[in-house]
């Protein structure tokens, strides 16, 4: 593996554990909001963070002969399951639909 390979490497691990450990704290802090405490989330940068991951990944996979159906969807999809990007749109609408 050359430098550049390997340094690309580090960095898509670095950040695919950003993602995971960001949406982590995101749901932690959720959790509490919901239970009426007070804490504060990373906010939209780890979907966005994971969005631009999965873009830089999916050619990565392609360069090794593993094709990925559907591209845009697994691109869009950690700003959706991000408690604090998409997913909070989403999450405060199915709770205005469940109060009345």
């Amino acid at each position: 593996m050359s430098g550049p390979g390997f340094l690309g490497l580090i960095l898509l691990s670095m950040a695919w554990l950003f993602f995971l450990g960001g949406m982590a704290v995101n749901v932690q802090a959720l959790r509490a909001r919901l239970k009426g405490k007070s804490a504060s989330g990373l906010g939209f940068v780890p979907g966005v963070a994971g969005s631009l991951t999965v873009f830089f990944t999916i050619p990565a996979l392609y360069r090794h002969g593993i094709e990925v159906p559907w591209p845009w969807l697994w691109i869009l999809l950690p700003l959706f399951i991000d408690p604090f990007c998409l997913g909070a749109f989403v999450l405060l609408a199915l709770q205005r639909l469940t109060r009345g």
